[in-house]
Protein backbone atom coordinates (compact mmCIF):
# COMPACT_ATOMS: atom_id res chain seq x y z
CA UNK A 1 0.00 0.00 0.00
CA UNK A 2 2.92 2.31 0.74
CA UNK A 3 4.25 1.81 -2.79
CA UNK A 4 0.83 2.54 -4.28
CA UNK A 5 0.52 5.78 -2.32
CA UNK A 6 4.07 6.77 -3.32
CA UNK A 7 3.26 6.06 -6.97
CA UNK A 8 0.07 8.16 -6.82
CA UNK A 9 2.04 11.01 -5.25
CA UNK A 10 4.72 10.67 -7.92
CA UNK A 11 2.16 10.93 -10.73
CA UNK A 12 0.27 13.80 -9.02
CA UNK A 13 -2.95 11.90 -9.61
CA UNK A 14 -5.01 14.85 -8.31
CA UNK A 15 -3.77 16.84 -11.31
CA UNK A 16 -4.69 13.86 -13.47
CA UNK A 17 -8.31 14.00 -12.32
CA UNK A 18 -8.43 17.75 -13.00
CA UNK A 19 -6.93 17.15 -16.45
CA UNK A 20 -9.54 14.48 -17.18
CA UNK A 21 -12.31 16.80 -16.00
CA UNK A 22 -10.90 19.60 -18.20
CA UNK A 23 -11.07 17.29 -21.25
CA UNK A 24 -14.69 16.46 -20.42
CA UNK A 25 -15.47 20.16 -19.94
CA UNK A 26 -13.84 21.00 -23.28
CA UNK A 27 -16.05 18.38 -24.90
CA UNK A 28 -19.35 19.55 -23.40
CA UNK A 29 -18.41 23.20 -24.01
CA UNK A 30 -17.87 22.46 -27.69
CA UNK A 31 -20.97 20.33 -28.21
CA UNK A 32 -24.30 19.71 -26.51
CA UNK A 33 -24.59 16.72 -24.16
CA UNK A 34 -26.83 14.81 -26.58
CA UNK A 35 -24.20 15.13 -29.32
CA UNK A 36 -21.42 14.04 -26.98
CA UNK A 37 -23.21 10.77 -26.24
CA UNK A 38 -22.65 9.87 -29.89
CA UNK A 39 -18.90 10.26 -29.25
CA UNK A 40 -18.83 8.38 -25.93
CA UNK A 41 -16.09 5.94 -26.94
CA UNK A 42 -13.85 8.73 -28.22
CA UNK A 43 -14.48 10.77 -25.08
CA UNK A 44 -13.61 7.88 -22.76
CA UNK A 45 -10.46 7.25 -24.78
CA UNK A 46 -9.60 10.96 -24.71
CA UNK A 47 -10.00 11.18 -20.94
CA UNK A 48 -7.87 8.07 -20.51
CA UNK A 49 -5.18 9.50 -22.78
CA UNK A 50 -5.14 12.78 -20.84
CA UNK A 51 -4.65 11.00 -17.51
CA UNK A 52 -1.87 8.78 -18.90
CA UNK A 53 -0.01 11.76 -20.38
CA UNK A 54 -0.31 13.68 -17.12
CA UNK A 55 0.99 10.73 -15.10
CA UNK A 56 3.91 10.04 -17.44
CA UNK A 57 4.96 13.68 -17.70
CA UNK A 58 4.90 14.22 -13.94
CA UNK A 59 6.93 11.08 -13.33
CA UNK A 60 9.66 12.41 -15.61
CA UNK A 61 9.33 15.85 -14.03
CA UNK A 62 10.43 14.34 -10.72
CA UNK A 63 13.11 12.21 -12.41
CA UNK A 64 14.83 15.22 -13.98
CA UNK A 65 14.03 17.53 -11.04
CA UNK A 66 15.40 15.32 -8.28
CA UNK A 67 18.35 17.57 -7.37
CA UNK A 68 16.12 20.63 -6.91
CA UNK A 69 13.57 18.54 -5.00
CA UNK A 70 16.23 17.47 -2.50
CA UNK A 71 16.23 21.13 -1.44
CA UNK A 72 12.72 22.38 -2.25
CA UNK A 73 10.63 19.26 -1.50
CA UNK A 74 12.61 16.48 0.23
CA UNK A 75 9.45 14.53 1.01
CA UNK A 76 8.85 13.53 -2.62
CA UNK A 77 8.83 9.77 -3.39
CA UNK A 78 11.98 9.70 -5.54
CA UNK A 79 13.96 11.78 -3.04
CA UNK A 80 12.83 9.54 -0.18
CA UNK A 81 13.67 6.42 -2.18
CA UNK A 82 10.11 5.07 -2.05
CA UNK A 83 10.38 4.41 -5.80
CA UNK A 84 13.64 3.86 -7.69
CA UNK A 85 14.69 6.08 -10.58
CA UNK A 86 14.83 3.05 -12.89
CA UNK A 87 11.29 2.02 -12.05
CA UNK A 88 10.07 5.60 -12.51
CA UNK A 89 11.67 5.85 -15.98
CA UNK A 90 10.21 2.52 -17.14
CA UNK A 91 6.69 3.28 -15.92
CA UNK A 92 6.79 6.85 -17.25
CA UNK A 93 7.91 5.69 -20.71
CA UNK A 94 5.21 3.01 -20.80
CA UNK A 95 2.43 5.46 -19.88
CA UNK A 96 3.46 7.99 -22.53
CA UNK A 97 3.77 5.31 -25.22
CA UNK A 98 0.31 3.92 -24.47
CA UNK A 99 -1.20 7.42 -24.47
CA UNK A 100 0.15 8.08 -27.98
CA UNK A 101 -1.21 4.78 -29.31
CA UNK A 102 -4.67 5.37 -27.82
CA UNK A 103 -4.77 8.95 -29.09
CA UNK A 104 -4.25 7.71 -32.65
CA UNK A 105 -7.36 5.52 -32.30
CA UNK A 106 -9.42 8.69 -31.82
CA UNK A 107 -8.19 10.79 -34.74
CA UNK A 108 -5.08 12.18 -36.37
CA UNK A 109 -5.77 15.58 -34.78
CA UNK A 110 -5.95 13.90 -31.39
CA UNK A 111 -2.58 12.21 -31.95
CA UNK A 112 -0.94 15.47 -33.05
CA UNK A 113 -2.12 17.32 -29.94
CA UNK A 114 -0.94 14.54 -27.63
CA UNK A 115 2.37 14.29 -29.49
CA UNK A 116 2.96 18.05 -29.18
CA UNK A 117 2.01 17.98 -25.49
CA UNK A 118 4.35 15.06 -24.83
CA UNK A 119 7.31 16.52 -26.71
CA UNK A 120 7.03 20.00 -25.21
CA UNK A 121 6.53 18.59 -21.71
CA UNK A 122 9.58 16.35 -21.99
CA UNK A 123 11.66 19.23 -23.38
CA UNK A 124 10.58 21.21 -20.34
CA UNK A 125 11.52 18.41 -17.97
CA UNK A 126 14.91 17.82 -19.58
CA UNK A 127 16.07 21.34 -20.46
CA UNK A 128 13.60 24.20 -20.68
CA UNK A 129 12.69 24.36 -16.99
CA UNK A 130 16.03 26.05 -16.47
CA UNK A 131 15.22 28.77 -19.01
CA UNK A 132 12.74 30.59 -16.80
CA UNK A 133 9.86 32.26 -18.63
CA UNK A 134 10.08 29.96 -21.68
CA UNK A 135 9.59 26.99 -19.38
CA UNK A 136 6.68 28.73 -17.65
CA UNK A 137 5.01 29.35 -21.02
CA UNK A 138 5.32 25.68 -21.98
CA UNK A 139 3.77 24.55 -18.69
CA UNK A 140 0.91 27.03 -19.09
CA UNK A 141 0.41 25.96 -22.72
CA UNK A 142 0.02 22.32 -21.70
CA UNK A 143 -2.04 23.10 -18.60
CA UNK A 144 -4.68 24.78 -20.76
CA UNK A 145 -4.45 22.24 -23.59
CA UNK A 146 -6.99 19.70 -22.17
CA UNK A 147 -9.85 22.13 -22.88
CA UNK A 148 -8.93 22.23 -26.55
CA UNK A 149 -8.22 18.50 -26.59
CA UNK A 150 -11.72 17.78 -25.27
CA UNK A 151 -13.15 19.75 -28.17
CA UNK A 152 -11.03 17.78 -30.66
CA UNK A 153 -12.05 14.45 -29.12
CA UNK A 154 -15.70 15.14 -29.97
CA UNK A 155 -14.81 16.27 -33.49
CA UNK A 156 -14.76 20.05 -33.18
CA UNK A 157 -11.32 21.34 -34.16
CA UNK A 158 -12.15 25.07 -33.94
CA UNK A 159 -14.54 26.90 -31.59
CA UNK A 160 -14.28 30.57 -30.51
CA UNK A 161 -15.60 29.89 -27.02
CA UNK A 162 -13.08 27.10 -26.46
CA UNK A 163 -10.31 29.42 -27.65
CA UNK A 164 -11.36 31.97 -25.01
CA UNK A 165 -11.49 29.28 -22.32
CA UNK A 166 -8.03 28.14 -23.39
CA UNK A 167 -6.63 31.68 -23.15
CA UNK A 168 -8.12 32.19 -19.68
CA UNK A 169 -6.63 28.92 -18.47
CA UNK A 170 -3.28 29.72 -20.13
CA UNK A 171 -2.84 33.15 -18.54
CA UNK A 172 -3.94 31.87 -15.13
CA UNK A 173 -1.52 28.95 -15.34
CA UNK A 174 1.31 31.23 -16.47
CA UNK A 175 0.82 33.50 -13.47
CA UNK A 176 0.65 30.44 -11.23
CA UNK A 177 3.92 29.06 -12.60
CA UNK A 178 5.72 32.33 -11.88
CA UNK A 179 4.33 32.22 -8.34
CA UNK A 180 5.68 28.68 -8.03
CA UNK A 181 9.08 30.07 -8.99
CA UNK A 182 8.88 32.48 -6.06
CA UNK A 183 8.14 29.55 -3.76
CA UNK A 184 11.13 27.60 -5.10
CA UNK A 185 13.55 30.53 -5.38
CA UNK A 186 16.05 29.24 -2.80
CA UNK A 187 16.45 25.78 -4.31
CA UNK A 188 16.41 27.13 -7.88
CA UNK A 189 19.25 29.56 -7.10
CA UNK A 190 21.38 26.75 -5.67
CA UNK A 191 20.60 24.51 -8.64
CA UNK A 192 21.28 27.17 -11.27
CA UNK A 193 17.67 27.28 -12.53
CA UNK A 194 17.13 30.68 -14.18
CA UNK A 195 13.49 31.28 -13.32
CA UNK A 196 11.96 34.75 -13.44
CA UNK A 197 12.14 35.17 -9.64
CA UNK A 198 15.82 34.17 -9.63
CA UNK A 199 16.63 36.71 -12.37
CA UNK A 200 14.29 39.59 -11.44
CA UNK A 201 13.58 38.96 -7.78
CA UNK A 202 10.40 37.99 -5.96
CA UNK A 203 8.73 41.42 -5.97
CA UNK A 204 9.04 42.09 -9.71
CA UNK A 205 8.04 38.49 -10.47
CA UNK A 206 5.01 38.84 -8.19
CA UNK A 207 3.90 41.87 -10.19
CA UNK A 208 4.39 40.07 -13.52
CA UNK A 209 2.47 37.03 -12.26
CA UNK A 210 -0.31 39.34 -11.09
CA UNK A 211 -0.55 40.95 -14.55
CA UNK A 212 -1.13 37.59 -16.22
CA UNK A 213 -3.73 36.65 -13.61
CA UNK A 214 -5.51 40.00 -14.05
CA UNK A 215 -5.66 39.34 -17.80
CA UNK A 216 -7.39 36.02 -17.06
CA UNK A 217 -9.90 37.76 -14.77
CA UNK A 218 -10.63 40.37 -17.44
CA UNK A 219 -11.07 37.71 -20.13
CA UNK A 220 -13.55 35.79 -17.97
CA UNK A 221 -16.24 38.28 -19.04
CA UNK A 222 -15.95 37.43 -22.76
CA UNK A 223 -17.59 33.97 -22.68
CA UNK A 224 -20.85 35.61 -21.58
CA UNK A 225 -21.45 36.34 -25.27
CA UNK A 226 -21.29 32.63 -26.10
CA UNK A 227 -22.53 30.59 -23.14
CA UNK A 228 -26.00 29.06 -22.98
CA UNK A 229 -26.22 28.99 -19.19
CA UNK A 230 -25.14 32.45 -17.98
CA UNK A 231 -25.90 31.85 -14.28
CA UNK A 232 -24.23 28.44 -14.33
CA UNK A 233 -21.14 30.04 -15.79
CA UNK A 234 -21.07 33.17 -13.65
CA UNK A 235 -21.40 31.74 -10.13
CA UNK A 236 -18.29 29.53 -10.10
CA UNK A 237 -16.30 31.96 -12.27
CA UNK A 238 -17.01 34.84 -9.87
CA UNK A 239 -15.69 32.66 -7.04
CA UNK A 240 -12.61 31.91 -9.14
CA UNK A 241 -12.08 35.60 -9.90
CA UNK A 242 -12.34 36.52 -6.19
CA UNK A 243 -9.64 33.98 -5.31
CA UNK A 244 -7.45 35.18 -8.17
CA UNK A 245 -7.82 38.84 -7.17
CA UNK A 246 -6.93 37.89 -3.59
CA UNK A 247 -3.77 36.28 -4.98
CA UNK A 248 -2.96 39.38 -7.04
CA UNK A 249 -3.20 41.68 -4.02
CA UNK A 250 -1.09 39.38 -1.86
CA UNK A 251 1.64 38.80 -4.45
CA UNK A 252 1.98 42.54 -5.11
CA UNK A 253 2.05 43.54 -1.44
CA UNK A 254 3.96 40.60 0.04
CA UNK A 255 5.53 38.17 -2.47
CA UNK A 256 7.19 35.98 0.16
CA UNK A 257 8.04 32.29 -0.19
CA UNK A 258 5.30 31.36 2.31
CA UNK A 259 2.68 33.45 0.51
CA UNK A 260 3.73 32.02 -2.84
CA UNK A 261 3.31 28.48 -1.50
CA UNK A 262 -0.13 29.32 -0.12
CA UNK A 263 -1.39 31.14 -3.19
CA UNK A 264 -0.16 28.47 -5.57
CA UNK A 265 -2.73 26.25 -3.85
CA UNK A 266 -5.35 28.99 -3.87
CA UNK A 267 -4.91 29.52 -7.62
CA UNK A 268 -5.36 25.77 -8.14
CA UNK A 269 -8.70 26.03 -6.30
CA UNK A 270 -9.58 29.04 -8.44
CA UNK A 271 -8.82 27.04 -11.58
CA UNK A 272 -11.12 24.29 -10.33
CA UNK A 273 -13.97 26.79 -9.92
CA UNK A 274 -13.18 28.14 -13.38
CA UNK A 275 -13.42 24.65 -14.84
CA UNK A 276 -16.82 24.23 -13.16
CA UNK A 277 -17.96 27.47 -14.79
CA UNK A 278 -16.79 26.23 -18.19
CA UNK A 279 -18.62 22.95 -17.55
CA UNK A 280 -21.97 24.55 -16.69
CA UNK A 281 -21.74 27.09 -19.51
CA UNK A 282 -23.23 24.79 -22.15
CA UNK A 283 -25.71 22.83 -20.03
Amino acid sequence: MGKVIAFLRLTRIDHGFMTAFAVFVGAISAKAIKNILEKNVSLVLGITVAILVEMGVFIFNDVFNINEDRINDPDKPLVRGDISLTTAKIVGSFLLAVSLILSLLISLESFLVVYIATITSMLYNIKLKKTGLVGNVIVAFNTALPFYYGSIVVGKVYDEKILIFYTIAFTTALGREIIKGIRDIVGDKKSGVKTLPVILGARTSGIIASIFILIAVALSVLPLYYVKNVIGYLIPVILADILLLFTVVTMIISPTIDNAAKHRKITLLAMFFGILGFAFSNI
